[in-house]
């Protein structure tokens, strides 16, 4: 079914870097997640609403305001008041991840570089009780909208910008944290049943995504405070984009950037890649995390560093 669907060079690279994605498939999951809105609702309360509307959910061991649901109730729920009045969210189990290994706090200084559609940068308020500086950047117009309407709905307090994340400057001082969910070739997302998912994949636009995403991480280590934490992920398999991303950057910044581990406890994942055409990386990138994708979530790619108190200027890249 999958050899019959997806792209070959993609099922060729992807037995190299990741067999253990292909027994899982390329299909639509059973299952869906949601993110419970604590801007809006106590979890404890939320629990109360799902049970008044019959749903049937679990909860979610390494995150305590996620839910599952069957796909089913999950399409019922996303016609529900629930979700329309941003009491709940639907977002990935995977998608959590980023912001939970961030770890933003109350009356932080947060950047979000690549906002949309605003998944992580509500999430990212949770974390903060809306108090302190949170700044979401998006450089699309129209995903710039999307993301407008979802820190609405949510009722996210976040000071947007709109400029390239390479570019991006900040007159009022660094960041304590920032995360940078880049824009990726989207491996983790193909579907079967959706060719438009993988209908412009090509391993030339792996390379200028990983052009890209080495300006995006360059300036974000820029613009950290020295001790602050930056958290870079992707949802791709590509190496190109994940181990020679973070290698690159380590390598242009070894005094500056160390990498932490980025591990969560209940979550399957699978090592790093050492080397990758006649690439060999940096041993540290054990520390990065690949996640494994299942019947609950798809494939994911985080890497955690953490800014030395040196405070060398980090080199510009152009």
């Amino acid at each position: 079914m999958i050899k019959g669907s997806l792209p070959p060079d993609f099922l060729i690279r992807l037995k190299d870097i990741a067999p253990q994605a292909q027994e899982f498939g390329f299909g639509q999951r059973a299952w869906m997640s949601f993110r419970i809105n604590t801007l809006k609702v106590g979890i404890d309360e939320a629990y109360g609403k799902l049970k008044e509307h019959g749903v049937d959910f679990k909860s979610v061991g390494f995150c305590p305001y996620a839910i599952l649901v069957n796909k089913e109730t999950g399409q019922r729920l996303l016609e529900s008041k629930l979700v329309q009045t941003g009491l709940l969210y639907a977002q990935g189990l995977e998608s959590l991840l980023p912001v939970l290994i961030l770890d933003p706090k109350p009356h932080e200084r947060v950047l979000d570089l690549c906002a949309a559609p605003g998944s992580k940068t509500s999430q990212i308020a949770m974390h903060m009780h809306n108090q302190g500086t949170l700044k979401a950047n998006e450089p699309v117009r129209d995903r710039l909208y999307r993301l407008k309407a979802v820190l609405e709905l949510t009722g996210t307090k976040a000071v947007i910008s709109s400029v390239d994340g390479r570019r991006l400057q900040d007159r009022d001082g660094a960041f304590d944290r920032i995360l940078v969910d880049a824009p990726c070739s989207s491996e983790g997302r193909f579907r079967i049943e959706e060719p438009k998912s993988f209908a412009y994949w090509s391993v030339r636009k792996i390379k200028e995504m990983s052009h890209k995403q080495k300006g995006l991480l360059q300036n974000a280590g820029r613009l950290l405070k020295p001790g602050g934490v930056l958290v870079y992920s992707t949802c791709t398999f590509a190496p190109e984009e994940n181990e020679e991303v973070v290698d690159w950057f380590l390598r242009k910044n070894e005094k500056d950037f160390k990498l932490a581990a980025a591990g969560m406890e209940g979550i399957e994942t699978y090592p790093c890649l050492s080397q990758w055409q006649k690439r060999t990386y940096a041993h540290s990138l054990k520390d990065a995390l690949r996640v494994l994708p299942d019947e609950y979530r798809e494939g994911f790619f985080i890497a955690k560093f953490v800014k030395s108190y040196n405070m060398n200027p980090v080199r510009p890249l152009f």
